[in-house]
């Protein structure tokens, strides 16, 4: 999506563009290209478009996976294209990522646009103050675990370990461990340990009964890049032991990725970094375009799941609202400040439109009047009494 807005003093009646597309992208698709002025789509014919390999701007943030490509765009082929002042031209068209390499780590794609008022007359040239700039971020999901039973000195004990080990590209938080024993055995002696064989007190244990049997739920909040947990405890009993039942695994699961990219360990969402580059799953986006804005950075995808689920339509005033609910400070908007920010966001637009219902309401019923019976003068329409006569109206 490139916006252009013109803030000279002259209309302008030609542009071309030059944008370059990262190596990292495949050539786009230019039956899907769509140019609007002033929103007011153009036709085909009033546009010219082309692609050339290699990029032409961009010299020092380069991708490692191609030597990309430079969109050319013209704009104003068959006549003038009449781009007020203070009117805006948009260009979108779709990017396709088929296998980026995370050696992606800063890839840039500037654009330059050139225009002039007449086709024949002086050129004006202008550079992205900011460009755009992607990496990308491999982060597969890897879990592995086991479990061992074993009987211990004493009438019906047995010791039991598991062992989960996250060897995927992210931490995972929300984790549940799940552990079934037979009816008539206690729990003793649980110790939970993590990275370094350092004892986890964060992590929580819930007891219950499923199946006439115990369910063990043990809760850890979050499982580093390369940790392993490992849970050790005792039980005792006088029931009888069900050895494929004490024997299996029961189970992991998990909640989402931890999406803060402040540390190698906590990096954003399970991916190949292999869908459309335009929905941004696999790529981390930094947005410039708005000075309030500038030098933030946030996940594309987890932006608009966000604004799906609050119903927020309106991408621009919603970032700029949204950049004020950084609380680390740190300049990334993860999912939890986004989540904030729509909660502020949806609030307070609910209050502006109440308020402007009520002025509304009072503006309509001030201008209402209603005549006297006895005198025939005019009242507003939530008066008494008659100004003039003093008749008091039911």
């Amino acid at each position: 999506n490139v916006v252009l807005e013109n803030t000279g003093s002259a209309t302008i009646n030609l542009m071309r563009i030059t944008d370059d597309i990262p190596g990292l992208f495949s050539a786009p698709d230019l039956s899907n290209l769509q140019i609007k002025v002033a929103g007011i789509e153009l036709d085909s014919d009033q546009f010219k478009a082309e692609v050339s390999e290699g990029v032409t701007l961009e010299e020092t943030h380069l991708s490692p996976d191609g030597p990309g490509h430079t969109l050319s765009v013209t704009v104003g082929t068959k006549g003038p294209i009449g781009l007020e002042v203070g009117g805006t031209l948009e260009m979108n068209y779709s990017l396709h990522a088929p296998d980026p390499t995370p050696a992606n780590e800063k890839v840039a794609g500037p654009a330059r646009i050139e225009f002039s008022s007449e086709r024949f007359g002086p050129i004006c040239s202008r550079d992205v103050n900011n460009a755009p700039s992607v990496k990308v971020i491999h982060n597969r999901r890897n879990i592995g675990h086991g479990k061992q039973a074993q009987k211990i000195g004493g009438r019906g004990r047995y010791e039991i370990m598991i062992v989960v080990e996250n060897s995927g590209d992210t931490a995972v938080q929300d984790a549940n461990i799940r552990d079934i024993i037979p009816a008539g055995f206690d729990v003793e002696r649980v110790t939970v340990r993590g990275a370094n064989r350092e004892e986890r007190t964060d992590v929580s244990m819930e007891e219950s009964t499923e199946d006439g049997n115990t369910l063990l739920v043990w809760n850890v909040p979050i499982i580093a890049k390369g940790e392993r947990i490992s849970i050790s405890f005792d039980i005792k009993g006088d029931g009888e032991v069900d050895s494929e039942l004490i024997n299996s695994f029961h189970g992991v699961f998990f909640g989402a990725d931890v999406e803060d990219d402040e540390e190698e360990e906590q990096t954003s969402e399970e991916s190949e970094a292999s869908e459309d580059a335009n929905s941004a799953d696999e790529t981390e986006i930094e947005d410039a375009s708005d000075d309030s804005t500038a030098g933030y950075k946030w996940r594309e995808d987890v932006l608009e799941k966000v604004m799906a689920e609050f119903g927020i339509e309106d991408r621009d005033a919603f970032v700029e609202h949204a950049v004020k609910f950084d609380h680390d400070n740190n300049m990334y908007l993860k999912k939890v400040e986004l989540t904030d920010a729509a909660k502020s966001f949806v609030s307070q637009n609910s209050e502006e439109a109440t308020e402007g219902e009520d002025e509304a309401s009072q503006e309509e019923n001030a201008g209402e009047m209603k005549p006297c019976p006895i005198c025939g003068t005019e009242n507003p329409a939530d008066a008494s009494s008659c100004t003039a006569c003093h008749f008091e109206f039911n």
